[in-house]
């Protein structure tokens, strides 16, 4: 943890959710995303994840170059939150409405 700790950057991109399973109370999830770094010269890159409470660790997703690193880390977080609906759990905005899934792009795990 203290290696993934040592190449975090400064959060470029956030997401702030709330979810449910059937009879309990919603809770906040929080999405993160760090800016890529350079973890191996000259071309591998990591970008540090965060998804809490679904994972109570960050994760250090690599890439070839910190473009990939970035899209991977994005499908990862999209990811968790697709396997905790798959699982049963409800995802909405602070406002109540839905949260969908599709609108980011990515094809998932488990898709057709």
């Amino acid at each position: 943890m203290s290696n993934v700790k040592a190449l975090m950057s400064a959060a470029i991109g956030t997401l702030k959710l709330f979810g449910a399973k059937v009879g309990a109370p919603l809770f906040p999830i929080t999405v993160s995303i760090f800016a890529p770094v350079l973890a191996e010269p000259p071309s591998t890159f990591t970008c540090q994840v965060e998804v809490f409470p679904l994972d109570s660790s960050a994760r250090a997703i690599y890439g070839e170059g910190s473009l990939q690193a970035l899209c991977l880390a994005a499908r990862h977080a999209i990811q968790l939150l697709a396997t905790f609906v798959e699982q049963g759990g409800q995802l909405s905005y602070a406002n109540g409405e839905s949260f969908d899934l599709g609108s980011y792009g990515f094809r998932l795990l488990g898709d057709s």
